[in-house]
């Protein structure tokens, strides 16, 4: 077990590396686990936008969508759903818009409901 938790340790600093670069490696095997300092700012702010649930009759695949306002752009996005038988079969922007579809395998009508990440321009 011994030999483990320094391998550990250096992985952990590689990936840190890679995805964050040399500081963040040093941030990463401090071990100091408090919160960020009071003074660190988000680089910029990505609100998250809803749309409208669409129903989704059984057997049946449909799109729900939701655009940025104006001046913004999609960063992301994703949706949710009602139930665990209707499945996501796209994600995906276009122009200003998020839209996902979705196929319902249940036997009573479920619902889709997408959501977009925006940045300003």
């Amino acid at each position: 077990m011994a030999r483990t938790t320094p391998f550990a340790l250096s992985a952990l600093a590689a990936a840190a590396v890679l995805i964050g670069g040399p500081a963040a490696a040093a941030a990463a095997d401090d071990g100091d686990d408090r919160p960020a300092a009071a003074g660190a700012a988000l680089r910029a702010p990505h609100p998250i936008f809803f749309g409208t649930f669409v129903t989704v009759p059984p057997n049946q695949n449909l799109t729900a969508s939701v655009s940025c306002p104006a001046g913004q752009v999609p960063t992301g996005g994703g949706g949710t759903t009602s139930a665990f038988r209707i499945f996501f079969t796209d994600s995906f922007a276009s122009g200003n818009t998020w839209s996902i579809r979705g196929t319902n395998t249940n036997t009573v009508n479920e619902s889709i409901r997408a959501f977009v990440v925006c940045t300003a321009l």
